[in-house]
């Protein structure tokens, strides 16, 4: 419960705040064309990048906290935060597209292992 009042707390605070990474942003990921949720993909100056993966459902309110460092193109992110351990492979095609391969899921899982999610940027 602390962790959630602190993120209400930064949320509600104003300031300016500034993309330090090229993929920063909102994304949606979709499963052969179909809506299958959303991230909110952030980076820093050290190429640590962190990503909350939010349900399309209103119903659900489960949401996921992964991250790792981005080599390139790519990163490997992992849980630090959910309902789930989640292990996931991200490759940016440009700085608005690319796929998550799922490599690793335990738990209530949407989706199996191996599963390829476009991502697409939203805003």
């Amino acid at each position: 419960m602390r962790k959630i009042s602190l993120v209400f707390a930064f949320l509600l605070l104003p300031m300016t705040s500034f993309a330090a990474g090229p993929f920063d942003g909102i994304y949606s990921f979709n499963l052969n064309g179909a809506l299958a949720g959303y991230a909110s993909i952030h980076e820093n100056d050290a190429n640590n990048m962190i990503a909350v993966l939010l349900e399309p459902n209103p119903g659900d309110t489960t949401w996921e906290a992964i991250s790792g460092i981005r080599n390139g193109d790519n990163v490997t992110l992992r849980s630090i935060a959910g309902t789930v351990t989640l292990d996931v492979s991200v490759s940016f095609i440009d700085s608005n597209t690319g796929t998550a391969t799922i490599n690793s899921c335990v738990g209530d899982c949407d989706f199996p292992n191996g599963t390829v999610l476009d991502i697409n940027r939203t805003f």
